[in-house]
């Protein structure tokens, strides 16, 4: 089954306006009450619009959430450019500052809690699923860029698996740290650990 997709609109833009706002809305939703919680109908309550306003541009669930994984990483994307520090040497000092952001980011609570919620219905939804993995799959071929720059000579499998093992390192360290995470002592210094063994990874070590 195809991925859903938005409908065929020409949005204007006011439309671009009521797109984001529908966008944020849903993703408050979703931080805020979680999955079960999702409706259209919610959705536009929140937006202060109607559920037909909603219905032009996501004509179903399944599209709202396609379009909100984008979203939300776009989101992510645009803080990270935000913060990047200038005089950053290289592509290999950026990937290295993007590993520390991506760690500090599932730590925040908002991010953590949406996080940790798509996975847990991501295994009963596939709507949710097809969510999950836009939103991944936006996450790996952002990795896999960085280490195009890092090291030209691999190949483009060798650096999308590479991608892939990064990325779910960097998810699965969130299960560990983070708020409402319990701390163990002999897990003490396992961030400075995962972004060494990264580094690793990224080299091809």
């Amino acid at each position: 089954m195809a991925a859903p997709r938005l409908r065929a609109v020409t949005i204007t833009n006011k439309g671009n306006e009521r797109v984001v706002a529908i966008l944020e809305a849903a993703k408050n939703v979703l931080v805020d009450e979680g999955f079960a919680a999702l409706s259209l109908r919610e959705v536009a309550k929140r937006a202060g619009m109607t559920v037909g306003n909603v219905g032009y541009y996501f004509p179903s669930k399944d599209s709202l959430l396609v379009a909100l994984a984008e979203h939300i990483f776009d989101r992510w994307d645009a803080r990270f450019r935000r913060h990047l520090p200038p005089g950053l040497a290289g592509g290999e000092a950026i990937f290295l500052h993007s590993i520390r952001f991506m760690i500090e980011e599932n730590k925040r609570p908002k991010t953590k809690s949406l996080l940790l919620e798509m996975w847990a219905m991501a295994n009963r939804s596939r709507a949710i699923m097809r969510m999950m993995d836009t939103f991944y799959r936006r996450m790996r071929t952002w990795i896999e860029a960085m280490l195009e720059e890092i090291d030209p000579n691999a190949s483009p499998h060798a650096r999308r698996l590479r991608a892939a093992l990064i990325t779910a390192q960097i998810e699965g360290l969130m299960l560990l740290i983070g708020p409402n995470s319990l701390a163990e002592a002999e897990l003490a210094g396992i961030e400075a650990e995962a972004v060494r063994q990264i580094e690793r990874l990224a080299l091809g070590g």
